[in-house]
């Protein structure tokens, strides 16, 4: 395994947190040993990380962020940024260092206060027989559908759901956007205690601390079925993974492939 700090040219998009690429990684257990090394580093933080697809995951990652303006620095104070934000006196437009992450918050911020859970269930996501069995072994063995190269964010935020704003993500009209994944993630949190620790193109990591007990695990389960308009017998197969394993793992797209 190698990680070392994330510079321009390692990724698309641009480093307004601490970051660090992850190579190399042998299994899902060293990746999560890592999360937590840096969590626990990090006590006032939230640690994220890049899951499937990062190419991908980059390029609607920053669509989505010039789509819902989270860029937008009117009305912000700008005196105290760094000289790198500027040419000509003049800001470039779009953030670009760590000292600008705070326009981005709250710029997240204002287009979440009302979305909730029962919002994001309206916008119709929904699952196919096929995309439940997929979805069941990337829960049973996440490691294989996870990029090779994985990017870990340390967000100045202490709100796990918050943690999104450093990686916005979900671009295309069908799938749930940012503000729709932050509402899903704050319920899981504050009903389930699930963490969001990773973001991809089309999935949305979260870990406990330990599984979930079986009345828990079928109101979980309930909640997915409202979230995926679907009969909640069709997910059941989760059950399993659910009680045997302290993450989860959902997608967040119309579409999932294999």
């Amino acid at each position: 395994m190698e990680i070392k700090p994330l510079i321009p040219g390692l990724t698309f998009t641009e480093i307004l947190v601490e970051s660090y690429l992850i190579e190399d990684l042998t299994s899902f257990s060293e990746l999560m040993d890592v999360f937590n090394k840096y969590k626990t580093d990090n006590s006032q933080k939230t640690v994220l990380i890049t899951l499937d697809n990062l190419d991908q995951a980059e390029y609607t990652s920053t669509h989505s962020i010039m789509t819902n303006d989270l860029d937008e620095t009117e009305g912000y104070d700008l005196s105290g940024l760094d000289s790198a934000c500027f040419e000509n006196n003049k800001h470039i437009g779009y953030l670009s260092t760590p000292t600008e992450f705070f326009i981005r918050k709250e710029n997240f911020l204002k287009q979440t206060e009302n979305i909730d859970f029962s919002a994001v269930c309206e916008k119709g996501l929904t699952i196919d027989e096929d995309e439940v069995q997929i979805l069941k072994k990337i829960n049973l063995s996440p490691f294989e559908y996870l990029d090779k190269r994985i990017i870990l964010k340390i967000v100045p935020v202490e709100e796990p759901y918050l943690g999104i704003s450093g990686f916005p993500n979900g671009y295309f009209a069908s799938d749930l956007d940012p503000f729709e994944n932050y509402a899903l993630a704050r319920h899981l949190f504050e009903k389930y205690e699930y963490e969001l620790f990773g973001i991809g193109a089309s999935l949305l990591g979260f870990t406990r601390k330990g599984s979930l007990d079986k009345k828990s695990a079928k109101e979980l389960i309930a909640d997915l079925s409202k979230l995926y308009n679907c009969n909640e017998s069709v997910l059941d197969v989760f059950l399993e993974p659910i009680h045997n394993s302290n993450q989860l793992f959902l997608k967040y797209t119309d579409s999932l492939e294999p």
